[in-house]
Formats: structure tokens, C-alpha cells, sequence
């Protein structure tokens, strides 16, 4: 049924990160529907489930009162981005090659379609359980993410290939997703502004709620060490309703705060070690939704 899968699709993709998960894809007349992947599926559902009881939903997590990030846990991003560098190349290649970016053939870009679903379930478990193992939540791990990789390194949220994913929505056979090439380059820049969107429409919705968080608890403290309270106190509340005004700001991207800055940038480098602009929209959002 489609709703069945639609049902799976929403709820995974508020957990994974993804603002849509696909789930099958057309390649040459060749339909590869969601219920293929069934078992992958309710592995995921698993490890997701585990997360959400040990830490909540992405948007229950509540950063440090001055929003920095402690020197323990940036260790263990990078630790997780460390362990998740196999397939983040593997997914980033297919990638490539359904994008055109490479010297690939046709064959190569049919083997490639018939490996993208899998992939991306392996992608999402793997991120899962790396999570879990190395004691991190999908919000902390999100945070730190869009801190790091679009605040501080000013990577673009547009980053990703040259395509589309769209849905079929067929009403009589479930959801077909498949992968759509872009004709032109005037193709293309529409669908990077429209990923841009969708992305920054996904880490303000979340981010909304994660400094609304911060800010109740600061108030709930009643001061901070080392900080002019009332100043940063206004300050985020200032940040809150900016991004509750504005849909496609992403948190801090006029400027992170000094001691948000601080504690980043020891790892500059160890971070951009790690970025691939092809993978972020698995990280952080994967559009389109047609």
C-alpha cells in the first residue's frame, strides 16, 4: 500500500536526518519498489527506535548554555565521521557517477542505479550504529554537523549532485522514486537552489527547537560562567526569534559567537578532513519530494 510506505519514509526520515528517504528507484523501465528493502527497512526502524529511547528525538537535544561544544565531544564527531569514511565513498561515488561528474559509461551508470537504494540504507544503518557505539544522538551529532561544516568551514547546504530524486506517488503500486538527470545547467542551478531550500527548511526546523532548548535552559540556570548572562541571554533570544521569523536561516550563519568559535576551530582542518559535499544532503536533508 502506498500509505504503508509513505508511513515509514516520513517517520524515518525526521530520525536519520533525511527530509526524504528513498526508498526504490527507477532505472531503465526496471522498478525497484520499498518493499524489496523491507528487511533493511525494519533494521532501521531497530536502530532508530534504540536512539530515540536513549536520547531522545533530534529535536529533544539541549546544547551547552553557552552553545560551545565540549572538547569530548568533537572528538567523538570526528570519531564518527572517522568510522562512517567507507561508506560515505562508496555512496559518494555512485554519486559521482550517476551524476556524470567522472569518465563513466552507460554501463557503468546502470550499475551504478542498481546499487544506489541498497546503498543508502546501508548508509543510514551504518550512520545509526556508529551513532549508538559511540554514544552520540542524532541532534548532537546534527548540531555539531551544521556548526562545523556550514557555520564555521562555510560549506554550502546546496552541496550534492546534479540531479533530482522524485516520486512517482503511483496510488496502485506504492511509492516509485527514481533519480532524474538534469538536461542543461540552467536544470541544474534549479535544482541546487531548490536543495538549498529544502535543507535549510530541515536544519531550521529542527534548529528552531534545539536553541528554543538552549534558551529555556538558560533561563532555567539563571547564569552562565565566564559570560555577561543578560548580554548572552539576549542574545540567543535574539538568534531564537530569527529563526523562528526566518524559514531558511540555519543557526549562527551571520556568525558564530566567540566561544561557539572557539571551540571548533582546533579541528578545522581534522573537519574538512572529512566533508564530501556529495554525501551532506544524506547528513543534513535529501531532497527532492515531488
Amino acid at each position: 500500500m502506498a500509505g504503508t510506505g509513505r508511513k515509514w519514509l516520513i517517520g524515518c526520515g525526521v530520525g536519520c536526518g533525511f527530509f526524504v528517504v528513498i526508498m526504490a528507484v527507477i532505472i531503465g523501465g526496471g522498478v525497484f519498489t520499498a518493499r524489496k528493502f523491507a528487511d533493511r527497512a525494519e533494521k532501521i526502524e531497530v536502530t532508530f527506535g534504540q536512539m530515540t529511547a536513549q536520547y531522545g528525538q533530534p529535536s529533544d537535544f539541549v546544547p551547552e548554555l553557552d552553545g560551545h561544544v565540549p572538547a569530548d565531544r568533537m572528538e567523538v564527531f570526528l570519531t564518527v565521521r572517522d568510522e562512517m569514511g567507507s561508506v560515505q565513498q562508496e555512496v559518494s561515488g555512485l554519486f559521482r557517477t550517476l551524476d556524470g561528474s567522472g569518465d563513466e559509461g552507460v554501463l557503468a551508470k546502470v550499475k551504478a542505479g542498481v546499487k544506489f537504494v541498497p546503498s543508502l540504507l546501508v548508509f543510514i544503518e551504518e550512520r545509526n550504529n556508529i551513532l549508538l557505539n559511540s554514544g552520540m544522538g542524532v541532534g548532537e551529532y546534527q548540531y555539531i554537523y551544521a556548526l562545523a561544516y556550514y557555520d564555521l568551514l562555510g560549506h554550502d547546504p546546496s552541496d550534492g549532485p546534479g540531479f533530482s530524486v522524485i516520486s512517482d506517488n503511483s496510488e496502485n503500486e506504492g511509492d516509485h522514486w527514481r533519480w532524474s538527470a538534469r538536461a542543461n545547467s540552467d536544470d541544474e542551478e534549479e535544482t541546487r537552489l531548490k536543495r538549498e531550500r529544502e535543507v535549510r527548511r530541515f536544519v531550521n526546523r529542527v534548529q528552531s527547537i534545539v536553541i528554543a532548548n538552549q534558551l529555556a535552559a538558560l533561563d532555567e540556570a539563571g547564569h552562565v560562567d565566564g559570560l555577561d548572562f543578560e548580554a548572552w541571554r539576549a542574545t540567543v533570544a535574539d538568534e531564537a526569534a530569527a529563526m523562528d521569523r526566518e524559514s531558511l536561516r540555519i543557526l549562527w550563519e551571520e556568525g558564530l559567537p566567540e566561544q561557539i568559535r572557539a571551540s571548533l576551530e582546533p579541528y578545522a582542518t581534522r573537519l574538512d578532513a572529512t566533508y564530501d559535499p556529495m554525501t551532506s544532503i544524506l547528513e543534513m536533508g535529501l531532497v527532492d519530494h515531488d
